[in-house]
């Protein structure tokens, strides 16, 4: 495996820091995952599997070693630091400032064990007048206008998933194995600084660069909210969704064609016949159920989807693989 040769020590929670190492163990890296006397939070979380176990923590630190160490007691803050002095990684997920107050920060561990890539995971980074402040998930995709940006008719719309805790997950997971690859270069570690904020103000890199651009930002995003026929979620006649993502107008020719509605078709760019022609569209599919609507475009290239519950998807495995084809 590309990373047989590397040990991580996690020192970290929940999902952005275990997702990080996560990523790395699945490379092949040995993760020794560092959890208080009561274990990792997300261990008593619901739902459960049969085996009383949490199904999220579970896909977050399998195959991880697990070492239990209370970070109050001398002794167990001496074990991390011997851990971390032949360690190629340590991922630090509390506050900033914590684990340096205990003389396992970033500049005490690398001034022992110099190649120790050092990755401070946190909600707004290790400086600045917001490093103290708590926050999960909901408040960083609000501060990036994500939120503000998919909301429909003013409401904004709670995500159905850790957008934030994920994203900077994978961010710190990047980060770490372009340190890696450096100190093949220079013999030398680093040190890492990963916001939760940043990684939500990732996620709007397009609106972000309109708005800075001077350009006026669409209202709720348009096109992301269903304001074009082409690009928007339809109900079907079982109360289920169909999404069509025919934004090209050779998706939407097709679409249209398979609609058995060709009257539609010179109305793909035409902003002012959008409300009639998603009233058209919605009208159409509104006659059958989902499963008629799957089977009618399975073999239409057309980009449309049934909207799946997470059963649904989960239940499917490889047929719902990527495919890149735009």
């Amino acid at each position: 495996m590309q990373l047989s040769d590397i040990t991580v020590i996690e020192v970290a929670a929940y999902i952005p820091g275990p997702l990080c190492t996560q990523i790395l163990a699945d490379m092949g890296a040995t993760v020794i995952k560092i959890e208080r006397p009561e274990g990792d939070p997300m261990r008593q979380l619901e739902p459960r599997t049969p085996s009383g176990d949490n199904a999220m923590f579970l896909a977050f630190n399998r195959g991880k070693r697990s070492l239990t160490l209370n970070l109050k007691a001398t002794e167990d803050v001496a074990r991390l630091r011997e851990l971390a002095h032949s360690a190629d990684v340590l991922v630090d997920g509390f506050r900033p400032g914590v684990l340096a107050r205990l003389g396992l920060g970033a500049d005490s561990l690398r001034a022992a064990n110099p190649r120790l890539v050092y990755c401070a995971l946190s909600g707004y980074g290790s400086t600045g007048p917001q490093a103290q402040r708590a926050g999960h998930d909901l408040n960083f995709v609000a501060l990036s206008g994500f939120l503000g940006n998919t909301s429909v008719g003013g409401v904004p719309a709670m995500p159905g998933t850790q957008l934030a805790d994920m994203v900077s997950g994978l961010r710190a997971a990047t980060a770490i194995l372009a340190a890696l690859h450096e100190r093949t270069r220079t013999g030398l570690g680093a040190t890492l600084d990963v916001s939760l904020h940043e990684a939500a103000t990732w996620l709007m890199t397009p609106w972000w660069a309109v708005a800075r651009s001077g350009s006026p930002v669409p209202p709720e995003g348009s096109l992301l909210t269903g304001e074009r026929a082409c690009y928007r979620l339809y109900r079907t006649a079982d109360g289920r969704y169909l999404a069509v993502a025919a934004l090209e107008f050779h998706f939407w020719h097709r679409f249209c064609m398979a609609l058995g509605r060709e009257d539609l078709v010179p109305l793909h760019a035409d902003l002012a016949a959008q409300p009639h022609a998603i009233a058209e569209v919605s009208t159409v599919i509104a006659t059958q159920p989902l499963h008629y609507w799957e089977e009618r475009f399975r073999h239409v290239d057309a980009c449309v989807s049934p909207v799946l519950t997470v059963e649904e998807a989960a239940g499917r495995g490889t047929e719902n693989r990527p495919n890149d084809e735009r």
